[in-house]
């Protein structure tokens, strides 16, 4: 492992240019087809695998659609202080969909490590925000096919760290933080074996460990950082750019291949009209970029990552 991590290290640094992720982008691609085979193949039924009614037949007639959220994710999806509405680049894309549709979202808010179990519990129709598409995910649950979005992860360190490598940070007098049941906190895991991982609700609560000292480093995806960097302004970024790229998209209900079938086709529609690219950069990428330099993604038409700006 310390030599897989060694390469990983290696690799990454020597290739900073964020334009080089595009082979990346490509597995990713590749990985929603994968997700998607993973989770139609494995055992359970639905009522559509029985040739009962799809979560998509039940909204259509309805016109109701129950929708699983955690709102605690700003600028991607959380509740506007001024409204208290729902709102954010993920929950606008979420939004238009239920427009398109003629339906009403009623959103179901839970925590986001909870969301996944919720959703097999019946607890709610569909995720309203979106996940990684980890394998393990898609045994539970199908993907869609597109991506809303790509994230770009980083590792966030305590204020005075003196941590210059990636590689430093497998060790066991290092304590790494990451969201409870994100893809960050599965990934630290194997890039760091050897150190002490400790999961947090949310975002604000791993800043808080990483802003004290409480923690080392923090894995953490891009669109957090505006908000880290506000709160914790010594708070460091770990030189070298982005340490793994990650796709986000909607999940839900295993074998509801009716439900998977409309949204990959509404998701695919939109990515090839540049409706993602254009909320990315209202939302996030156009900050990120000139404020911080930080390079991000957007959806390309065949849901690949393009390089944004």
């Amino acid at each position: 492992m310390e030599k897989n991590l060694e390469l990983v290290s290696r690799t990454l640094g020597g290739r900073r240019d964020f334009l080089k992720f595009g082979s990346a982008a490509a597995l990713g691609a590749g990985a929603f087809a994968l997700a998607a085979c993973q989770g139609s193949s494995s055992a359970g039924t639905t009522a559509t695998a029985a040739g009962g009614e799809s979560v998509l037949d039940k909204w259509v007639n309805s016109k109701q659609a129950s929708l699983g959220v955690d709102l605690t994710f700003k600028p991607l999806e959380y509740r506007d202080p001024t409204t208290n509405k729902p709102t954010g680049y993920v929950l606008e894309i979420t939004q238009l969909m239920m427009s398109d549709l003629g339906v009403t979202p009623n959103y179901v808010e839970i925590p986001f490590g909870q969301l996944f179990a919720a959703l097999q519990a019946g607890k709610f129709d569909m995720m309203g925000v979106a996940a990684t598409i980890l394998p393990t995910r898609a045994l539970r649950g199908l993907f869609a096919a597109i991506p809303q979005y790509y994230e770009t992860n980083f590792m966030l360190l305590k204020p005075g760290s003196k941590i210059t490598e990636l590689n430093q940070l497998n060790d066991p007098s290092v304590t790494i933080t990451a969201v409870q049941g994100s893809s960050e906190e599965f990934t630290g895991k194997l890039l760091f074996p050897r150190a002490k991982a400790v999961g947090f609700t949310t975002t604000g609560d791993c800043l808080d460990a990483l802003g004290t000292g409480r923690a080392d480093g923090c894995i953490i995806n891009d669109v957090a950082i505006p908000d880290a960097l506000t709160k914790y302004p010594a708070i460091q970024i770990l030189q070298g750019g982005a340490i793994f790229l990650n796709a986000d998209t909607y999940f839900m209900p295993l074998t509801d291949y009716k439900l998977w079938y409309w949204v990959t086709n509404w998701m695919r529609y939109q990515a090839t009209h540049e409706v993602f690219k254009g909320l990315w950069a209202t939302w996030i990428g156009d900050e990120l970029f000139s404020k911080y330099k930080i390079r991000t993604s957007t959806v390309g038409g065949a849901g690949e990552a393009v390089p944004y700006p």
